[in-house]
């Protein structure tokens, strides 16, 4: 459905547009009667909308139906509109936690408080037993008086529950994902607890613990790479945050604070003294580029595929591709199916992540014989 400023959505005026992404339009709107100022979700039109997007935007508001945190995006209703799911969302006005990064300067007291409440509406989600699955600076909004919403849940699920994706699909953000969810396993609260602790990490180094030239080796950063301890970057950090900063990010599960209330309360055991005068110059938050708006932000950062590859044709690559780069080659395949408009496309792709010439050829030649079989 096409939406343009001054329509009419059944009770509501479109006022203007929030922001336009893969999975999500977002617009400000009036609410015709009370008058208040809202944001309305809708699925992006003109983009391929599968079963599995639909389900997964149904999913995020029934989720956040039943969330009621002053650290979590309201859900104001929800209906239907010429036959599309619509969402009226609270309107919180202010800058991503990403948005400030990219400021370069953060007082650390400051900081700490920033996470202390994405921490405290994790905990009550996970207490309800909804886990996140996409914590990261730009899905956290800081509004008037600093306070914190934790926004998206549109990957969100029930601890446990049935994910929405296909086999080889990874979803999520590379750079703040955790271990487990990089190889696709069970994932639980703890893996919101990793993602918390890199956001943490940048936060108070200015740089993210992993990254690199290209996905594998982000992504091999989380799996196998310890990270430079937050002291060893910045000597003024109080050693116990550097403890707290390193644990979170333990690559076990077992072996990181079991809860986002354990992770908070270990931040709150940290002196006042220590935190109140140290300013964190932060490099620009390179993952996430663009306009820090509420929309970008809140709403777009799940993508529908340009093409759909068959769950076979993606396994075989997986399989093929894993020889080469060991299990990373699951997300390897999975972000490039997402991007890849052709099969021979997504293949150049994926080769470019082995490391030699001979090996690239190697796993190439795998497509050819695949083609002469069919």
């Amino acid at each position: 459905m096409s939406i343009t400023v001054g329509d009419q959505i059944g009770d509501y005026e479109v006022t203007g547009t929030l922001g336009v992404g893969g999975m999500g339009q977002v617009y400000r709107v009036r609410h015709t009667i009370s008058h208040r100022v809202e944001a309305l979700k809708i699925l992006a039109s003109g983009r391929p909308v599968t079963e599995e997007i639909v389900g997964r935007f149904l999913r995020e508001i029934q989720l956040l139906a039943s969330l009621h945190h002053p650290n979590i995006t309201a859900l104001h209703t929800a209906f239907r509109h010429e036959g599309e799911l619509i969402m009226i969302m609270e309107f919180v006005e202010g800058l991503t936690l990403g948005a400030k990064l990219n400021a370069r300067q953060l007082m650390l007291g400051t900081s700490l408080n920033y996470i202390q409440q994405v921490l405290a509406g994790l905990a009550y989600a996970h207490e309800r037993k909804i886990i996140h699955r996409d914590v990261k600076p730009s899905n956290i909004m800081i509004g008037s008086n600093d306070q914190v919403k934790l926004l998206d849940f549109g990957l969100a699920i029930p601890a446990l529950g049935r994910e929405f994706t296909r086999t080889g699909t990874i979803l999520g953000s590379l750079h703040y994902m955790s271990p487990e969810q990089v190889l696709g396993e069970q994932i639980d609260a703890r893996s919101d607890v990793y993602s918390v602790g890199v956001t943490l990490y940048q936060l108070v180094t200015g740089r993210l613990p992993f990254d690199g030239p290209s996905e594998y080796s982000i992504a091999n950063g989380h799996l196998k790479s310890e990270p430079i301890n937050p002291t060893t970057i910045n000597s003024d950090l109080p050693v116990r945050l550097s403890e707290i900063v390193l644990k979170s990010l333990a690559k076990s599960p077992a072996d990181r604070f079991q809860t986002a209330k354990e992770f908070l309360g270990a931040l709150g055991t940290l002196r006042s003294g220590e935190t109140t005068t140290l300013v964190i110059s932060a490099q620009p938050d390179r993952v996430r580029n663009g306009h820090p708006e509420y929309a970008e932000a809140a709403f777009v950062s799940s993508r529908p595929e340009k093409t759909v590859f068959d769950a076979t044709v993606l396994e075989a690559i997986i399989r093929d591709l894993a020889y080469h780069v060991g299990p990373i080659a699951k997300i390897v395949v999975s972000r490039a199916a997402k991007k890849a408009l052709t099969l021979d496309d997504l293949y150049e792709t994926v080769a470019a992540e082995i490391g030699t010439e001979e090996r690239r050829k190697t796993f190439l030649a795998t497509r050819r014989k695949s083609s002469a079989s069919n």
